[in-house]
This record gives C-alpha cells, structure tokens and sequence, in this order.
C-alpha cells in the first residue's frame, strides 16, 4: 500500500500530471491530478488520482495524531460522517507509539454490529515527517492475509497525508498534502471526467477545511 502511495505522488516522464484549475480554492495552493492505469493483481484500475498542499498553523505531530485516531476520524472523514469507526487490529511498526498497521471498521450508526466498510491503514512518524494513508479493502481479503496469505494479491487504491513541518514558518505551521484517488473506469491519460474531478476537488476541499477546524479549534467540530 505505502509504495502505491508513494508512486503515486512521485513525477516522471511516465507519471505525468496536470494542473487543475480551481475557482474556490481558500486554503489550497494549487491541485492537480494523474491517470493510473490498471496493473494486474495489485491494482484494479484505471483511476484518477489528485493531491493538494495546505497550510496549517499546528504541529506535525498534532495533525498526524488526529488523522490516525480512529476516534476523531469521523470529524474529517466525509465518508464515515455519522458513523462509529473501531480500531479491531493493529500490528506496530518500529519502536515509536503510534507507528503502526490497523484494521479499522466503519459501522452503520443504525445497527453498530454491521460494517459498512473496512479500511486498511497506515501511519508512520520520523523527526522530520509523517504519513497517514489507507485503503478500502474487502473482509475478505483481511481474513486471507491474517490467515498467511500473500498480500501482494490483494488490490489497493491507497489514499492518505504527507505532513511536513513548514520550514519557513516554525514548528508550529506545517505542510499537509492530501492524495485521494478513485477508481474510474471511463477514465483515460487524455480523458478526465469533470464529474470525477468535481467529485475529488470537493472530498479534498472539504477534508482540508475539517482536519484545520479539528486541529486548530477541535471545540467546533461538534
């Protein structure tokens, strides 16, 4: 999941992006946007994938806690809006608190013991950055990899934050780059849809404005 992540934010000659104008933008500098095509067995493309950079006046650690606690994920979430989300497995990763793998389940606010999803997550911190990325997968799949399974099989359309501190302004300013990506199967390296990049501008705008209001004023979340 992490290298997808990352190959999805990396430029090259193959991974080309562009520009997505913006009429609305408050806080978000720019955005812009690419085409992943289908790789066998490890993703079920074709997608579109778009990431923005915001500021935030609050530490990297504070941001990096918010996103990855599953207690506060609702507040930014849009998804998962009115919904209860539980941490049921986490395995660490390293020696630091808080670098980990987790299973997270989002359950119907009608009836609490039915998910409604299941999202793999990943969060990691060093001294000089952190990352929160994660990625709808089907039961199923969890219960094969719990079980030994090859995890190379199963398909991620991975999503998440890069959380840098704000060199420029002082620990307590950093720099947050939000990555969605969705699957479209109408979508092409010289095609993409206005409904899709509507659709994906707005998670981002909106996800932007709720990790700040959580981060910076967390008593107005409601």
């Amino acid at each position: 999941m992490m290298r997808n992540f990352w190959r999805n934010l990396s430029f090259s000659r193959k991974n080309r992006w562009m520009l997505v104008s913006l009429s609305d933008a408050e806080n978000i500098n720019k955005a812009i946007i690419r085409f992943v095509k289908r790789k066998e067995g490890r993703h079920p493309g074709p997608a579109l994938v778009m990431d923005a950079t915001i500021r935030i006046p609050a530490s990297a650690r504070r941001i990096s806690n918010f996103l990855q606690d599953e207690n506060s994920r609702s507040k930014w979430d849009i998804l998962s809006h009115g919904h209860v989300v539980q941490q049921t497995r986490s395995i660490s990763n390293g020696c630091v608190p808080g670098n980990r793998v987790s299973i997270l389940e989002v359950k119907s606010p009608e009836d609490p013991d039915r998910t409604v999803k299941t999202l793999l997550q990943e969060s990691f911190s060093t001294s000089t950055c952190s990352y929160v990325t994660f990625a709808p997968v089907e039961a199923s799949s969890i219960n094969m990899i719990l079980n030994g399974g090859d995890s190379d099989n199963v398909q991620v359309t991975p999503s998440g934050f890069s959380i840098l501190l704000d060199g420029q302004t002082g620990d307590e300013v950093s720099l947050v780059t939000i990555v969605f990506q969705i699957l479209d199967s109408s979508a092409s390296p010289m095609c993409f849809p206005a409904h899709s990049v509507c659709s994906m501008y707005t998670v981002i705008r909106e996800t932007a404005k709720a990790i700040t209001a959580g981060v910076v004023d967390p008593y107005n979340m409601g």
